[in-house]
């Protein structure tokens, strides 16, 4: 799926309609003279016209490839998304309960001679799948399954990768013990701390919403600052995905049971559909398509 795709299927309630988008993007969508189809961090030399910039801010609308982002300022800036798929990211922290087997993860590890982690793993990323080919170099191991070394192994040597790698799969259980995932072919199991950070890392919109935290770096050309093309954007959220709301946000106080019954049911069926279009954004399988 294209970048272009994944926004256009971004959620409705983290969208508007730009006023002006048509002369924005006549503006915008001129590169500077001598800059790289890959943004600022490859770009040859900038036209002397354009002046980079960065700022932090808090998302107010998108469509398409364009963000309207409130600077702290209170100046509302519209920003164009990065040329590089990878350098688009929403981050977010997950609880256990958030997880469900079938979806991509990877973690790094630092592996002995023998092929076994030297430690337990203390961070589990959560990620959609992107259209690797969209992506540079070793970059694409990041979305692609396998065991992964760091550095690349030497020629002739046919035992298991060792030192540090990133291991990408889907995964098929977590418990307090350990992770188990399927890397491709390779089934991989492994231990993890007790306390283990999840964390959601997905490179589109789908679970991003107006009030997120953003961070851009970029570039615009005087004297214009509300009109940005980003090299990167980060969005972050205070929301921990697989949290229980409390029980005031779940149901409202009813003095009749089966005002409370019906309540319950609701809530249990918006819960599903929630978790499953979650899910979706993250890659995982239909179970019924299957």
């Amino acid at each position: 799926m294209s970048l272009l795709e994944t926004l256009a299927a971004s959620r409705p309630a983290a969208q508007r309609f730009v006023g002006g988008l048509a002369v924005f993007f006549g503006l915008l969508l001129i590169t500077p003279a001598g800059s790289s189809a890959q943004g600022l961090g490859n770009r040859p030399a900038l036209d002397a016209a354009s002046e980079i910039t960065s700022f932090n801010g808090k998302l107010v609308a998108s469509r398409g490839m364009i963000l309207t982002i409130e600077r702290e300022d209170g100046t509302e800036v519209m920003v164009q998304t990065p040329d590089s798929i990878s350098q688009l990211t929403f981050t977010a922290k997950a609880l256990p309960a958030y997880l469900r087997p079938g979806m991509p993860v990877r973690f790094k590890a630092n592996l002995g001679p023998n092929g076994a982690p030297l430690e337990p793993v203390s961070k589990l990323e959560l990620f959609a799948p992107v259209n690797v080919k969209l992506l540079k170099g070793r970059e694409r191991e990041n979305y692609q399954p396998g065991v992964h070394p760091s550095k690349p192994p030497q020629r002739g040597n046919a035992g298991p990768p060792t030192g540090p790698v990133t291991v990408v799969g889907n995964l098929m259980a977590l418990t307090p013990q350990g992770v188990a995932l399927r890397a491709g072919n390779i089934p991989v199991q492994t231990m993890t701390s007790p306390d283990l950070e999840l964390q959601i890392r997905v490179n589109n919109l789908s679970l991003a919403q107006p009030g997120d935290a953003v961070q851009v770096r970029g570039f615009y050309q005087p004297p214009d600052e509300t009109k940005v093309k980003a090299e990167s954007i980060q969005i972050t959220t205070d929301r921990v995905y697989g949290e229980t709301p409390p029980p005031n946000e779940r149901r409202s106080r009813r003095s009749k049971r089966g005002d409370r019954d019906k309540d319950d049911a609701t809530e249990s069926g918006n819960a599903d559909d929630a978790n499953s279009e979650e899910g979706k954004s993250l890659g995982v399988p239909n179970a019924e398509s299957e």
